[in-house]
């Protein structure tokens, strides 16, 4: 790895940390479920232009790959953490809800 391939990669992934808005991917997840998930996967923003508007052909080359990596990555780790929140939320609401039953049920029981 050449120093100007290394300089790339790491602006485009610093660069990408900043850019992406994790409540909307958090939420895409959260809201979306599973389309959330697929959209945060196929989704890939480009970078802005004014980054990489003089620098090599090299330079660009591996600032877009890296920057469209990372970027994926992390709207991908977002989104599945919305969904896991989602999944909590409903373990937690239906486990309270079969709780409540039983309990329900054993007063009835105790009653009769």
């Amino acid at each position: 790895m050449n120093a100007e391939q290394y300089e790339a990669e790491l602006a485009a992934e610093q660069d990408a940390d900043v850019d992406l808005n994790k409540l909307v991917w958090i939420c895409a997840g959260f809201f979306g479920n599973i389309i959330g998930i697929l959209l945060a996967f196929i989704y890939q923003p480009t970078p802005p232009l004014s980054r990489i508007y003089e620098k090599s052909d090299v330079y660009q080359m591996f600032y877009r790959d890296a920057y469209k990596i990372k970027i994926r990555t992390k709207q991908l780790t977002y989104a599945c953490i919305g969904f896991g929140v989602l999944a909590a939320i409903y373990v937690l609401f239906f486990g309270f809800t079969l709780i409540s039953m039983f309990t329900m049920f054993d007063r009835i029981n105790r009653m009769y």
